[in-house]
């Protein structure tokens, strides 16, 4: 299924991965009635398999559940329990995984689905709303860009002092074997705290009524950041098809607008979205019309941090915080609460070329 619904892509992008549909300014290709019946079809198909063999449920009836107490008694039900979501609910929870590797309390979340009629710089138009959830006092603050920065104490990056804002921030190798730096991640921090973010992020701050309540009663461990993504899936069919309606209405409207040139350009300019991972952000700027300096914060960079200036230990560090294992040489343990982030580590895995006297041949070091 997850081949089955990457033909969407392919219908506006021609292929996938490595798709080059997009360019500053629009899309190649315009949406027409032929895409969009073949897009529909697709996620017609997608929405029963998810039904039937995911969770079980019509979509309605899954997303109407709103409390803890209403979900464990529909997991009683015989086609819930049957499910993949009961299967894994009755695994992870049997496991004590709900109880584990919570973390940091606090979230984050870049927001869901843009609404272009209300779109606009003063205020937060996403059909899922961005923000902050503070996790030690339970409110959601409005999100605030500028409390972003990154943290390069402990990462083998060339030092600078406390955390810098993306559009200050620089990324130059510096590998220090034999220090305590320990990554190829910096330390992302919201405001100097520790975040998590990622799908049980975004339904929380997002304002999913049955994620709330089993938060409250349980807090934030493996097993149910593992039913966030699942649930997400959810509302990312409703988001699509909301999508291709908005383009069946706007088929004579331009798909692409050249940017005007200029050979004396200078600004500066972000892009957040949350990624299937949680929040991702690129900040670019520009001078003399050229990309002067460009900074990514990836999703794992977030969750996977490693300690700050001041010696904080990132999400993941803390989430495994007393975590008894029971076999050292198969720590599956620890396997299960890292998994439950879907990490990616591509970004943070970097060769370097290790010293070596003159004549001893060259090693290559890898590290994340």
């Amino acid at each position: 299924m997850t081949r089955r619904v990457l033909e969407i892509v392919a219908h506006f992008g021609g292929q996938w991965p490595h798709s080059s549909y997009m360019l500053p300014g629009g899309v190649v290709t315009p949406p027409d009635t032929r895409r969009l019946i073949a897009c529909r079809a697709v996620l017609d198909e997608l929405q029963r398999w998810y039904e039937q063999r995911v969770v079980g449920a019509r979509l309605e009836d899954w997303l109407a559940l709103d409390s803890a107490d209403a979900l464990f008694a529909w997991l009683d039900r015989p086609a819930p329990a049957g499910s993949a979501l009961g299967l894994m609910t009755r695994f992870l929870r049997s496991q004590g995984l709900h109880r584990l590797g919570i973390g940091t309390p606090h979230m984050l979340s870049f927001g869901v689905g843009c609404d272009p009629e209300r779109w606009g710089p003063s205020q937060d138009a996403h059909l899922m709303r961005s923000g902050f959830l503070d996790g030690d006092s339970g409110t959601v603050e409005p999100l605030d860009t500028t409390q972003i920065a990154e943290h390069v104490r402990h990462s083998w990056f060339r030092p600078y002092e406390g955390g810098r804002h993306p559009y200050e921030g620089e990324t130059v190798p510096d590998y220090q074997p034999g220090s305590d730096r320990y990554s190829w991640a910096k330390a992302p921090r919201y405001g100097e705290r520790v975040v998590q973010t990622g799908p049980l992020a975004e339904l929380l701050i997002g304002g999913d009524a049955l994620l709330r309540d089993l938060h409250a009663r349980e807090g934030a461990g493996a097993w149910l950041r593992q039913f966030a993504r699942v649930r997400r899936v959810a509302y990312e069919l409703r988001h699509a098809r909301r999508m291709l309606d908005e383009l069946g209405a706007s088929l004579r409207e331009p798909h692409f607008i050249a940017p005007v040139p200029g050979s004396e350009v200078d600004g500066q300019g972000c892009g957040l979205v949350m990624a299937a991972r949680g929040a991702l952000g690129h900040w670019v700027r520009l001078r003399d019309g050229v990309v002067e300096k460009y900074q990514i914060i990836t999703p794992t960079a977030w969750n996977a941090s490693p300690r700050d200036s001041a010696g904080v230990p990132g999400h993941w560090e803390a989430s495994l915080v007393g975590l008894e294992v029971a076999d050292a040489d198969d720590p599956i343990e620890i396997g299960h609460l890292i998994r439950s982030h879907d990490p990616c580590l591509v970004c943070t895995v970097h060769f370097a070329q290790a010293g070596a006297p003159a004549g001893a041949g060259r090693r290559l070091v890898v590290g994340a």
